[in-house]
C-alpha cells in the first residue's frame, strides 16, 4: 500500500513515507523518470535522511513516483507539517487535533436527543467580511498578528475563536500556554506556523510575571498568530488612560494590545445569526432548540447552563448564598488561584445576620458547599473543585463560574466587603500575586491593618500597583526598612515612579546617605532630589563641585541659586552650556532670559527649535500685546503662537475670534481643546464646552478626561460625572471625590472608599479636614479605616 501523507507529522516520518514510497527503484530509475527536471543524488540522499525536502525537490520526486497531480497537495501540507515540527517546546498540538473543550469552550447543557460533544456552530455575523474573525485570522497567518475577541461571559468568544482556527489553520502547530514563562519559551525557540492560544487573556497580564509587549512582538516577527478572549471590563482597564503622575500598571498590558485586531461580539443574537440558529435547530439540534425557546436569556448563555447558575443562586438557602458571596467577593477583591475551603468556611460568616448564624445548623458548611458544586445539567457547577497537579478526587480549592462572577459581581460592585473576608484572605491566601492584589484592593478601601499584615509575604518585585502608598503607609508605621526594601525592588526593576517615590522618601525622612548612595550609583531621581536638598541647605560649594562633576541637576540648582543671590550672568552662563536635550534647563534658561531682557537670544533660541523659548517668546508677545508678531506665528503653524494669539484676543474681548483661532489648533493639543472650552464657558455656552471635551474624549484623547471631568463638577453635571467614575473614569471619580467632599456629604464618599474607589480613598483625609473633622481626618490618614461587617 502507498503511504498516507494525513500521518506525517514530522520530519522522520516524511523521510521514512518517502523512502517507503521510492520502493525499490534506483537512484537512476528516479532521475529517468524526473526528466526534464533534476533530482540530484545528494538532494535524494539528504531527503531521505533528514526528511527536509524543498517544495521544489518534492514536487520533482513525487512525479518521478508517479504520484496523480490530484493527489500530490496532501504531500505538500505533509511537508509543512514535518517541517514546523518542534519537539523542544512542551505542550504543542496541531489545531486539528485540539480538544475545545480543553482550550475554554463551554461545556453545554444536556438536552434529550444530543448525541454530540458540542452543538452546531452558529455563525457569527463577525466571522465573515471585511475586518471579520476570519478574514484578520487569514491576514495575521499571512504576517503574524494578535486577533482580540472581547465579549462578556458566555457570549460565545472562545467557540468563535476557535471554528475560526479549526478551518483556517488546521495543520499549524497550537499552543495553550501555562503561563508567560511557556510563551517565552515559544518566542525564543517556537516552530514555524505557530498559534498561540491565549483564551482569558488577563491570566497572562495579571501577576508578578505577566506576558509583555516584548515577548509578544516577538512573536509577530516570528508570523505567529495570537488569538486570544477578553471581557469587557478587562479590556477597559488595560487600555484606558493612565493617572496623571502616578505610576501606570497597565502600561505594558496597553501596549501588547495597541497593535491588536479587536472583535466585538455581542451577546444578543443578530436576526441573521437568529435565523441560523433555527435553521441549526430545525435540523435536529436540541440544545440550540432549548436555547431559542428562552426568553430570558441568551442562545449561548443557555447552553452554557447561564439559568441553572442564576437559578442555584437565587434558590440557595442563607449559607449557601454566603458562602457564594463570600467567593464573589474574593474573585472581584483579586484572587485568581482556587478559593480554599478554608477561607470560604471563614469568610461566610459575615454575610448572614445574626439570627441566621445563630439557627446555623451544626453541617451548614458542607450543605453549603454540596448545593453550590453539584453539576447543572452536566455543563456547569456554581463552584467547580479544582485538583492539584498530577492528583485526583482531592480539591484544593474551588473556581467561582465566570459567568456568576460577572453577573454577581457587577451586582456587588459598589458592595462593602465584611470584616469576616478580609480576615480569611489574610489568613488563607498563600499566592503571592493573590495577595498583592488583595492588598491594592484593601488599600482603595483604607484598610491599613489588612495591607500591614498581608504586604510583608507578598513580593517586592515586578510593577506593582500603588506601590507609593504601601510605601509611605509602613513608613509611616515606623517600618522604614521594609518601605525602603519595597521602593528599592520596584526601581531596580525599572519602575521610575517607584525610584521617584524613594528619593522623595529618602529626603523626607532624613536618608541622605542612602539618598547619596543612589545618586551616586546613576539613579537620576536620586541626583535631582540631593541637589534639590544641597540647594536648599544653601551648600553652593557642593552644588558647584556636583556641577562641575557633570550632575546636571546640581548645575540647574547652581543657577537657581546664583540667580536669587543676583548673579545673573553667571547663572545663564552655566545654562547655556547645558546638555540639548535638559528640558529642565532649557526651560530654566528660557525664563531669565526673559526675565532679564534678552529678548533676542530667547527668539534666536525659539527659531532654532527651543520649544521652552519658543513657549516663553509666545508669553512675551501676550504680555506686550504684539498681536501682529503673534499672528504672523501662528499663520505658519506654531502651536503655542495660536494659544497665545487666541489668549491675546480674549482678553481684548475679542472672544468669538479667539475661539475661531483655537478651532485652527490640532485636535491632539488638549491645551488648546481646554482653552477653547473655558472661552465656552466664560461665554455662558456650557453646553458647547462640554460637547466639545466630550468628542475630544470619545475620540480616544485621554488627557481630555480630567479637563471633562472638571467641567462637569463645575457645571454640577453629577449625574454624568457619577456615570464616568463608575465606568472607570479616573478623573471623573476624582472630581467626584472633591464634589462629595466640597459638598461635605461623607456618607457616599465614605461610601465609595468602602467599594475601593481609588480618587476617594486618595481625598477623604483631606476633605475630612477642610471641613474642620481634623482628628478624624488625622485618624483616617495616620490609621484608614477599621474592618467592620459589610
Amino acid at each position: 500500500m502507498a503511504p498516507d501523507p494525513g500521518q506525517v507529522h514530522t520530519a522522520a516520518e516524511l523521510a521514512l513515507a518517502l523512502k517507503e514510497m521510492a520502493g525499490g527503484r534506483s537512484y537512476a530509475e528516479l532521475h529517468r523518470a524526473a526528466r526534464p527536471d533534476r533530482l540530484p543524488k545528494a538532494t535524494l540522499t539528504d531527503m531521505f535522511g533528514k526528511g527536509r525536502p524543498s517544495e521544489e525537490t518534492l514536487e520533482v520526486f513525487l512525479r518521478a513516483c508517479g504520484v496523480p497531480r490530484e493527489d500530490r497537495a496532501a504531500w505538500r501540507q505533509a511537508r509543512r507539517r514535518a517541517l514546523t515540527a518542534d519537539p523542544d517546546l512542551d505542550g504543542l498540538i496541531r489545531v486539528a487535533q485540539a480538544d475545545p473543550r480543553r482550550l475554554g469552550v463551554h461545556a453545554p447543557i444536556d438536552a434529550p436527543g444530543a448525541a454530540e460533544d458540542l452543538p452546531a456552530y452558529i455563525q457569527r455575523d463577525v466571522d465573515d467580511g471585511p475586518r471579520g474573525v476570519r478574514e484578520l485570522v487569514d491576514q495575521a497567518a499571512q504576517r503574524g498578528g494578535l486577533v482580540v475577541l472581547v465579549g462578556g461571559s458566555s457570549v460565545g468568544k472562545t467557540r468563535c475563536a476557535y471554528e475560526a482556527i479549526r478551518d483556517l489553520l488546521p495543520e499549524w502547530w497550537l499552543l495553550h500556554p501555562a503561563g508567560a514563562r511557556h510563551i517565552e519559551q515559544a518566542a525564543a525557540a517556537g516552530p514555524e506556523r505557530l498559534v498561540v492560544w491565549l483564551d482569558e487573556l488577563q491570566r497572562y497580564l495579571d501577576g508578578s510575571r505577566p506576558l509583555t509587549a516584548a515577548t509578544v512582538r516577538t512573536l509577530l516577527h516570528r508570523r505567529a498568530v495570537l488569538i486570544a478572549t477578553l471581557w469587557p471590563d478587562r479590556y477597559t482597564t488595560y487600555t484606558q488612560p493612565p493617572k496623571p503622575d502616578r505610576p501606570d500598571p497597565h502600561a505594558d498590558a496597553r501596549e501588547l494590545l495597541g497593535p491588536a485586531e479587536v472583535v466585538h461580539l455581542d451577546a444578543e443574537l443578530s436576526p441573521a445569526e437568529h435565523e441560523r440558529a433555527r435553521t441549526a435547530a430545525e435540523a435536529g439540534d436540541a440544545r440550540i432548540t432549548l436555547g431559542l425557546e428562552s426568553d430570558d436569556y441568551g442562545l449561548f448563555q443557555v447552553i452554557a447552563a447561564a439559568p441553572q447558575l442564576i437559578d442555584r443562586w437565587r434558590g440557595a438557602d442563607p449559607y449557601a448564598a454566603a458562602v457564594l458571596t463570600a467567593a464573589v467577593d474574593a474573585t472581584r477583591l483579586g484572587v485568581r488561584s482556587p478559593l480554599s475551603a478554608e477561607l470560604l468556611r471563614e469568610a461566610a460568616p459575615g454575610y448572614c445576620d445574626a439570627r441566621q448564624r445563630g439557627n446555623a445548623p451544626a453541617n451548614w458548611f458542607e450543605a453549603s458547599l454540596a448545593y453550590l458544586t453539584q453539576e447543572l445539567h452536566g455543563a456547569a457547577a456554581v463552584l467547580a473543585p479544582i485538583a492539584a497537579p498530577g492528583t485526583m478526587g482531592r480539591p484544593v480549592g474551588y473556581q467561582l463560574a465566570d459567568y456568576l462572577q460577572q453577573h454577581l459581581g457587577e451586582r456587588r460592585r459598589t458592595a462593602k466587603v465584611p470584616a469576616t473576608t478580609w480576615h480569611a484572605l489574610a489568613s488563607h491566601l498563600t499566592d503571592p500575586d493573590d495577595q498583592v492584589r488583595t492588598c491594592v484592593a484593601a488599600l482603595n478601601r483604607l484598610l491599613y491593618d489588612y495591607v500591614l499584615q498581608v504586604l510583608p509575604s507578598s513580593p517586592h518585585t515586578g510593577d506593582l500597583p500603588a506601590v507609593d502608598r504601601l510605601a509611605h503607609l509602613l513608613a509611616e508605621h515606623g517600618r522604614m526598612e521594609e518601605a525602603i526594601a519595597l521602593l528599592t525592588s520596584q526601581a531596580d526593576a525599572g519602575n521610575r515612579y517607584a525610584a521617584q517615590d524613594l528619593a522623595d522618601l529618602l529626603v523626607r525622612y532624613g536618608r541622605e546617605d542612602q539618598l547619596r548612595a543612589r545618586a551616586d550609583a546613576g539613579d537620576r531621581f536620586a541626583l535631582h532630589r540631593l541637589a534639590d536638598l544641597v540647594a536648599e541647605q544653601g551648600r553652593e560649594e557642593e552644588l558647584r563641585a556636583r556641577a562641575d562633576a557633570g550632575d546636571r541637576h546640581a548645575a540647574e540648582r547652581l543657577a537657581e541659586l546664583l540667580a536669587e543671590h543676583g548673579h545673573v550672568e553667571e547663572a545663564i552662563t552655566i545654562l547655556r552650556t547645558a546638555d540639548p536635550d535638559d528640558g529642565g534647563a532649557a526651560a530654566q534658561l528660557a525664563t531669565l532670559l526673559a526675565a532679564h531682557g534678552r529678548e533676542a537670544e530667547l527668539r534666536a533660541r525659539a527659531d532654532t527649535g527651543d520649544s521652552s523659548a519658543a513657549q516663553r517668546l509666545m508669553e512675551l508677545l501676550v504680555e506686550q500685546g504684539r498681536e501682529g508678531e503673534l499672528r504672523a506665528r501662528a499663520d505658519t503653524g506654531d502651536q503655542y503662537a495660536v494659544k497665545r494669539l487666541a489668549e491675546l484676543l480674549a482678553k481684548q474681548g475679542h472672544a468669538e475670534e479667539a475661539m475661531t483661532v483655537l478651532r485652527t489648533a490640532d485636535p491632539d493639543d488638549m491645551d488648546a481643546a481646554t482653552q477653547l472650552a473655558g472661552l465656552l464657558l466664560a461665554q455662558d455656552r456650557a453646553e458647547e464646552a462640554l460637547a466639545h471635551l466630550r468628542a475630544q474624549a470619545d475620540a480616544g484623547r485621554w488627557l481630555a478626561h480630567g479637563p471633562l471631568a472638571g467641567l462637569l463638577a463645575i457645571c454640577g453635571q453629577e449625574e454624568e460625572l457619577r456615570a464616568r467614575a463608575d465606568a472607570g473614569d479616573w478623573a471623573a471619580a476624582a472630581h467626584l471625590a472633591d464634589l462629595l467632599g466640597k459638598h461635605g456629604r461623607f456618607e457616599e464618599l465614605r461610601a465609595r472608599v468602602d467599594a475601593g474607589d481609588e480618587p476617594a480613598a486618595r481625598r477623604l483625609a483631606t476633605a475630612l479636614a477642610k471641613a474642620g473633622r481634623t482628628a478624624e481626618a488625622e485618624r483616617v490618614r495616620r490609621f484608614g479605616l477599621p474592618l467592620e461587617d459589610g
